[in-house]
């Protein structure tokens, strides 16, 4: 009898939570990362796919899945549902790491003192799954943000020369975003060209 009762509480948990009646109406799972320049759109399944591969899922310690469950917001009507056998997936970008998949699990089991598994997928999967972007969630977006913090922390120097690791195209994309004034003010090379010592 009770587990009757638990699997009606749990098919009407189902019927009442929002994100499982979003996904009854089909269309493939996406992940929006918010960053400070905007919001990057990943491709959960696609993710999924990968790891499809073989790969061995590793456990997450409890303070990084903490740190990585900080950046996203849950809905509270999934937690009670969702399969905490099921491992997540951790992607990698330039900022760190973080949870692609299985948010709603990994804040389960921080809540409930369980062990978290998560495959791991490499910058260049991470990438693949990509579906959008803001520019300035981008590396150029990123070094250009720096560039600026840069030049208003040192506001009274008109010729700074930075030195970065990227080619040409690297430092034409960071230029278009730059304005006039910040051009004028900072010098920028590029390692890969660096001459070797003799």
């Amino acid at each position: 009898m009770a587990a009757l009762e638990r699997t009606r509480e749990s098919r009407s948990d189902r019927l009442n939570c929002p994100i499982c009646s979003q996904r009854r109406l089909g269309g493939g799972e996406i992940y929006l990362l918010p960053g400070d320049g905007g919001i990057s759109i990943f491709d959960v399944e696609k993710a999924k796919q990968i790891v499809s591969d073989g790969r061995t899922p590793r456990l997450m310690p409890g303070e990084i899945l903490e740190r990585l469950l900080q950046e996203n917001s849950f809905e509270l009507a999934h937690l009670r549902h969702v399969d905490l056998r099921r491992p997540g997936i951790v992607g990698q970008r330039s900022a760190g790491p973080f949870l692609l998949d299985g948010i709603h699990r990994g804040a389960r089991a921080v809540r409930q003192n369980h062990n978290f598994y998560a495959f791991f997928i490499n910058a260049e999967e991470t990438q693949s799954c990509l579906l959008s972007q803001d520019i300035a969630e981008t590396d150029i977006g990123i070094a250009t943000r720096e560039l600026r913090k840069l030049l208003a922390d040192h506001s009274e120097v008109y010729d700074l020369e930075i030195e970065i690791d990227g080619g040409a195209e690297a430092i034409a994309q960071i230029r278009k975003l730059l304005t006039p004034e910040e051009n004028r003010r900072i010098t920028i090379t590029t390692t890969q060209f660096r001459r070797k010592a003799p």
